[in-house]
Order: C-alpha cells, then structure tokens, then sequence
C-alpha cells in the first residue's frame, strides 16, 4: 500500500470547540500534525493581540488550521466523494494544502502584511 493511501490504524479525534469535532483517519495528515513546524502554530495566535481586550479570542493558527482541515474534510468526504467531477486522487492534496494553508505565517504577520501595505502606498506618494 502506498504511504499517501495509509490508514490509521484507530481514527484520532481532537474535541474543538467550534467544529466539536476534528477527525483524522489518514496517516500523512497525523504525520504532519506531529511535525515541528505545524506544532509551533500552537504559539502563534490567529487573532493577534485581540485576547487582550476579548478574554474568549484565545484561538491559536493550530486550531485554526486543523478547523480548516475539518471542514475541507467534511465538504469532500460528505459532498464531493462519488460527484464525477471530483477526482478522488486530490483529495489527500485538498486536505495538505487545506491544513498547511498558514504554515509560513509567523507572529502578528497578518498586521505586518497591512503595515508593510501602508508603508508601501506612503512611500509611492512620496516619490
């Protein structure tokens, strides 16, 4: 059996409370969760320093990677799956790019990306 068609062999669940439920049956995928790089996630917070003000906006990039893995899961395992024009052998690929999506994002990027905008449209009037 090739690595990209394994099967755990028991399903892992992680209880989220906005999906309830996050269900991984494919080894890839666990095996990508338990990488550095996707747990350092775990320190970045999705929504900046808004936990300061709003004590419930403890939401980390892991959750909300692992949320968007969810519902791209549910969306091809519970609408796509048997549609002829949906080719079976993305899946796997869907769920990588649907999970890895910020991967590369390090802290407060969201607010450097939109300074780094501001900054550049100043600089353009300025020349």
């Amino acid at each position: 059996m090739d690595y990209k068609n394994e099967k755990l062999f028991e399903e892992k669940v992680f209880k989220d409370p906005v999906h309830r439920y996050i269900h991984v049956r494919d080894k890839v995928i666990w095996d990508v969760i338990g990488t550095r790089e996707f747990q350092r996630l775990r320190r970045i917070r999705q929504l900046g320093t808004t936990y300061i003000v709003f004590h419930g906006a403890e939401h980390s990039r892991f959750q909300h990677s692992l949320g968007v893995y969810e519902i791209v899961r549910r969306i091809i395992d519970d609408g796509f799956s048997g549609q002829k024009e949906w080719n079976a052998e993305e899946r796997l690929l869907t769920l990588c790019a649907a999970l890895l999506h910020d991967l590369g994002h390090g802290p407060f990027s969201m607010r450097l990306k939109r300074y780094s905008r501001l900054t550049m449209k100043s600089s353009r009037k300025t020349s």
